[in-house]
This record gives C-alpha cells, structure tokens and sequence, in this order.
C-alpha cells in the first residue's frame, strides 16, 4: 500500500471481494528487528568516534610510556651527539611506525572481520546484505593515524629532548 493509504478500507474491500466470513487478513509487517534496527542512523557515527578516541588514547599513552621507558637511551644518543631535532625525529618515526604496522595488521582484519559479521547480521534479518567497504573512509582515517601519530610524537619527543641528559642517565 502506498503511504497515506486506508488501511482499515482496503481490508474491508479485500473481504467483501474474497467472500471471507470471519477469517482475519493480516497485513505484510516488516520484522521488528528490521524497524528497530532502521531507527539507529546514527549508531555508526557514534561507534566510529568512540573507537577513534580510544585509538588515540591508547596511541599517546603508548608513546608517552615508551618515551619514558626509553629515556636512558635517549639520553645516552644525546650524549653521542643528537641533537633535539634528531631526538624528535627518532620519536616520530617510532611513532610512525608503531601506526604503519597496525594500520597493515588492522585495516585488512577489520574489512574481513566486518564483512563476515555484517553478513551474519543481515542473513539473520533475512534481508540482502552486500557490505560495503569505504576505501575513501579509510584511507582518511589512516591518514588521520599518521597526522595524530606526528602530533603526538612531536609533543612527546620535544618532551624527551627538553630534559636533561646528565639526570636522565643518573636516574636509572
């Protein structure tokens, strides 16, 4: 039927047309699992942002762990004769590194991974699922990685170089 349609009239007309004493016509009705899942257009949005804040959660603190972890050597290659520069380059290639290897390990697992679930999921709604992957989505969000993983190394590494050699070696 179309939107807007009497409902209650064309069931009226379905019975005198069909001769039906008594007997009930249902209506077609979409399962409820397939109108509940309609309603949640935004459910993506929000599980896409939480996991990038949590990303980039575990991304700083990775490196403020291994920047003070490190720190001995750091210092030991400042006495060799890096400088600042060099300490924050050697900072933001771990970092680069560090996002370049999970972005080859996870986006390949995450588009496998996803593609088998969603096609469970929509199997067991019976509706025709293709998954789609947004290769545009996910090069900006690799993209995204690489430009936090230089922020962040650039906040940690000028945090390594500012401190002082000598104490840094006497600590450990």
């Amino acid at each position: 039927l179309r939107e807007g349609a009497d409902t209650a009239a064309f069931v009226e007309r379905i019975r005198v047309s069909l001769a039906f004493t008594g007997q009930d016509v249902q209506l077609p009705e979409l399962p409820d699992d397939l109108v509940n899942f309609g309603r949640v257009d935004s459910a993506p949005a929000v599980v896409a942002g939480t996991m990038a804040l949590v990303a980039a959660a575990t991304l700083i603190h990775a490196l403020i762990t291994t920047v003070r972890r490190r720190r001995r050597d750091l210092a030991l290659l400042r006495t060799l004769g890096f400088t600042r520069r060099q300490v924050l380059t050697t900072v933001a290639w771990q970092a680069t590194v560090l996002v370049g290897c999970a972005g080859l390990v996870a986006l390949p697992l995450g588009v496998v991974v996803g593609r088998w679930a969603w096609s469970i999921f929509a199997e067991s709604l019976r509706v025709v699922g293709e998954p789609v992957v947004p290769a545009a989505a996910l090069g900006c969000a690799v993209l995204a990685a690489l430009v936090l993983a230089g922020v962040v190394a650039v906040a940690t590494g000028r945090w390594s170089a500012r401190g002082s050699t000598a104490s840094a070696l006497r600590a450990e």
